[in-house]
């Protein structure tokens, strides 16, 4: 694994019924912990708008600045009561109001995918890696129907066989003091998150590619 690579971190802004997003504070705060950790990484962050057409859009013309081997989204569940981390991205979006009030402009995100596309980070190890630490975690085979579930099949429809692209969800109280996950436990977290995906291309032998 010589070379400089690079990993992308993104968050979400605030949509109706969550005028707060704690992802857009958490991955700043991931990114400069994994740099101290990782530093053979570039390690590059940002928050995406939840919106249907310009959410989707950023994360592409991200991926496509930065060239990464490593993508991970970042996004917030009512229903995560710590990280749950997403297996498959659907093909489809339900009929909501992002935060411009707009609505999909069709029921299924790509006319020319099938119905689903699988997770490319070993999401299995990851919970397994989280636990172990004594943070909560769990597998989820739906990403939902809204922006997360937009954003990461795309990251993944767009993805080169090099580039791993996975989604995390984490509880829409993050950051205050009633919710199952601090602030604190969410980027140690995110940044064993991060390692694992590393540590398993090792493992593999398929390694991240070089810069």
């Amino acid at each position: 694994m010589s070379g400089h690579k690079r990993i992308l971190l993104t968050g979400f802004g605030p949509f109706p019924g969550i005028p707060e997003n704690a992802t857009s504070t958490l991955v700043p705060l991931i990114a400069a912990r994994a740099s101290e950790k990782q530093p053979d990484f570039e390690i590059s962050h940002d928050v995406l708008p939840v919106a249907w057409r310009d959410g989707p859009d950023k994360s592409r013309m991200l991926i496509e600045k930065w060239n990464p081997d490593l993508v991970l989204h970042f996004g917030v569940s009512e229903a995560a009561s710590g990280f749950v981390i997403e297996t498959r991205a659907q093909n489809a979006c339900q009929p909501l109001a992002d935060a411009n009030g707009e609505l999909p402009p069709l029921e299924l995100l790509d006319l020319e995918s099938g119905t689903a596309l699988s997770s490319t980070i070993p999401f299995a190890a990851i919970v397994a890696r989280l636990r172990k630490v004594g943070l909560p975690a769990e597998l989820s085979d739906d990403a939902g129907g809204y922006l997360c579930n937009a954003v990461w099949f795309q990251s993944l429809r767009y993805a080169r066989a090099d580039l791993r692209a996975g989604f995390v969800h984490v509880p829409c109280s993050l950051g205050t003091d009633t919710g199952p996950l601090t602030m604190a436990d969410a980027v140690r977290g995110g940044v064993e998150i991060i390692s694992t995906c590393i540590e398993q291309a090792k493992i593999c032998g398929v390694g991240l590619r070089s810069a």
